[in-house]
């Protein structure tokens, strides 16, 4: 029921660990695989500097999870709310290390396909070319082109990368979109018309970010280079609702994924996978499981045989940019339960609570903060003339 083909590899579900430090050894590979990942993304593989050492290195603390103003409340992530992830200076492996973590995974029987992530230097097309040729000499099943190449904030994706790449393997080329201020429906076609097999989007590299710990009157750790996080989720979708309605290859949809909703909602707005990172931080592997899980009894209860079924079925539905057509205003129905919550928040002074009854005035003015805040849905939008 869950099986996809993405970009000619076959996975038995489409929900991938992304590229981070939860795919960075084999054992942790070895994890994703036995917690029910479809398929994994290495963490990203690049050539020693001229020290002859890997980017990044081991800054403590380099991670940070955060959902409250004092830090992070793993409970309320448990229940579902979104949370912000620092990441800072993380380590890389080198070719070498790759190649060798590779042999382990297959001789340890991981029966996923295993995409090695790479980044090449910026603007030196040959050191993507060597890396490419090296992993797939070791046994990638598909390249991941990491688009940050080196540089904490991305600006914008590059073509060529793809083109130099494809030319020189064999394998699935898959391009990671990570330049957040792009415009996905213009520079997503060039990718695939330079040669990309199929599009990840949207990474989380292009944001600096920093908390501040009020009592010590310090931030909690170094500038982070990362931001990722659930909060993002919203900025992503929008991205790849974009990418599937300009191209036709797979999209891999990455970024605020920790639930079986959030992995549909991807897939509803045209992505045949999705790609968990965070939430494997914050809640650990199992969270891939219950992804599954979760998708297979929605699929079950909706009717759909296979992913294909509803992929891209919301695509349709995005409104386009115009004015309504007709006035909208408030309406209460019978499952309010009298709570007040909406009235406090009603800017326009129009929500009346009388004997644990509410009521909405013509002076509504069809903002819909009401309908958003009520967890009854005892509130409706409705047209007027």
């Amino acid at each position: 029921m869950l099986a996809v083909d993405f970009a000619g590899l076959k996975l038995k579900n489409p929900v991938i660990v992304a590229s981070a430090t939860p795919s960075i050894h084999a054992d942790a590979i070895k994890r994703a695989a036995a917690n029910g990942a479809g398929a994994v993304v290495t963490k990203s593989v690049i050539f020693a500097d001229a020290n002859g050492k890997p980017a990044g290195n081991n800054a403590k603390p380099r991670f940070q999870l955060y959902n409250t103003p004092n830090g992070y409340d793993p409970r309320l992530t448990e229940k579902g709310g979104m949370f912000s992830f620092f990441r800072f200076q993380e380590p890389y492996p080198t070719p070498e290390k790759m190649a060798h973590i590779l042999d382990d995974v297959k001789k340890g029987g991981v029966d996923i396909p295993v995409i090695v992530s790479i980044c090449g230097f910026t603007d030196d097309y040959d050191s993507w070319r060597k890396l490419a040729r090296l992993m797939e000499d070791a046994g990638a099943d598909a390249l991941e082109l990491n688009g940050h190449m080196w540089s904490p904030v991305v600006k914008y994706s590059d073509p060529a990368i793809a083109t130099v790449v494809k030319r020189e393997v064999k394998i699935p080329v898959i391009y990671k979109m990570m330049g957040a201020t792009e415009e996905p429906a213009k520079v997503a076609p060039q990718l695939v018309a330079a040669g990309a097999d199929a599009l990840t989007g949207l990474g989380t590299f292009g944001f600096r970010a920093l908390e501040v710990d009020v009592e010590n009157e310090k931030p909690w750790m170094e500038m982070a280079h990362g931001l990722g996080g659930t909060w993002l989720r919203a900025v992503s979708l929008a991205f790849v609702s974009s990418m599937a309605q300009a191209v036709d290859v797979p999209i891999s949809g990455v970024t605020g994924i920790q639930s079986w909703e959030d992995a549909v909602k991807y897939i509803l707005l045209g992505a045949t996978t999705v790609q968990v990172c965070a939430a494997i931080y914050a809640r650990g592997y199992k969270v891939l499981q219950e992804i599954n899980d979760g998708m297979e009894a929605y699929m079950k209860r909706k009717g759909y045989g296979s992913i294909e079924d509803f992929r891209g079925k919301a695509l349709a539905k995005i409104a386009k940019s115009r004015p309504n057509d007709l006035p909208i205003r408030a309406v209460v129905n019978e499952k309010c339960t009298g709570c007040g919550m909406c009235k406090d928040s009603c800017m326009f002074d129009a929500i009346r609570f009388e004997n644990r009854k509410t009521s909405i005035t013509e002076a509504c003015d069809g903002c819909g903060v009401c309908w958003s805040l009520c967890n009854f849905r005892a509130i409706e939008m409705r047209s007027f003339a």
